[in-house]
């Protein structure tokens, strides 16, 4: 699918040429993005110099409940849009599937400037710029929803999971508890804030929301912070910049959030190394990167303060 030459692909682009008014009757020359994991994605210059981006969404991650239904994607991009924090959306066809996109002429961050000092604070002014700005998303997210239906796929196409994952489970059940107590309103959240999802225009840019939706704002702050593979010291001032203050209930509970977070996406790339029969980027191992995200959520759930950090959050 990732190939340009692609029928089914090209088919999509001569529709798009054909739909969408500012590429109508224009040069057109479409270059792959790699990168994405779920999508395949072009950048589309005119002969003018305008640059869009396009995402074909693949069905399939809608169709075994991987992500959210395209529908909801499309519509939440759109409300993130709004914020100025995600990338505008310029059309949209939900029977093709695709998104035109504005094009965010920035870098990519990698996990390592997550981290950075001068980026922390940043980040966490943006996520709470998201939170704020944008238009009410479409749908609810719960992550214990995506894990539920996530373990359902194993069980029925009866998926190979990494040693241990399955046995940590009750452990998972028990941090769900603590994290029932302190909720807070749900807001326009991403709900997938790693490194590939974040980008630097000189504004910090949060772009793919494929797991969006209406949140408790703790998950997008504890997902990055665990993307960044932050430290207690760094996910505490992640929280101060979003709130300004401190919160330490709440930081509990963004470091409970960013735990499983990352054990859910464990699951997510196995069902997707073992589902879709069409892999957005063919040379990515699905599988390792479920294994690698298992062991480090396996090393935070033997973390000493684990016990405490559980505690304060239901306290």
């Amino acid at each position: 699918m990732a190939d340009i030459e692609d029928e089914r692909l090209t088919q999509k682009m001569t529709l798009l040429n054909e739909a969408i008014p500012f590429f109508k009757g224009k040069e057109l020359a479409w270059s792959q993005l790699f990168g994405g994991l779920a999508h395949v994605t072009f950048l589309v210059t005119t002969a003018d110099g305008d640059r869009y981006v396009v995402k074909f969404l693949t069905q399939e991650m809608d169709d075994f409940g991987l992500m959210i239904p395209i529908v909801d994607l499309i519509r939440n991009t759109i409300a993130a849009g709004h914020s100025g924090i995600g990338a505008r959306v310029l059309h949209s066809m939900v029977d093709i599937p695709a998104i035109v996109l504005e094009y965010i002429d920035g870098v990519t961050l990698t996990p390592a400037e997550l981290s950075l000092p001068h980026n922390i604070p940043r980040l966490g002014s943006a996520v709470r710029e998201l939170h704020q700005g944008a238009s009410r998303m479409n749908n609810e997210i719960d992550i214990f929803k995506f894990l539920g239906d996530y373990l359902q796929l194993v069980k029925k196409f009866k998926l190979t999971t990494p040693d241990g994952l399955l046995d940590s489970l009750p452990l998972i059940r028990n941090i769900e508890q603590a994290l029932a107590h302190n909720l807070m309103t749900p807001v326009p959240s991403n709900n997938d804030l790693l490194a590939r999802n974040v980008m630097d225009d000189g504004r910090i840019r949060l772009i793919d929301y494929d797991f969006s939706g209406m949140n408790d704002p703790m998950f997008d702050v504890g997902d990055l912070a665990m993307e960044g593979d932050y430290n207690a010291d760094q996910t505490a001032r992640l929280c101060e910049a979003y709130f300004g203050h401190t919160d330490h209930v709440q930081y509990a509970r963004a470091r409970l959030y960013g735990i499983c977070a990352q054990y859910t996406w464990a699951l997510l790339f196995l069902g997707m190394g073992a589902l879709l029969s069409d892999m957005p980027d063919q040379t990515f191992d699905y599988y390792a990167e479920a294994e690698s995200r298992w062991k480090w959520t396996g090393n935070k759930l033997d973390a000493d303060d684990l016990v405490g950090i559980i505690a304060a959050a239901s306290s």
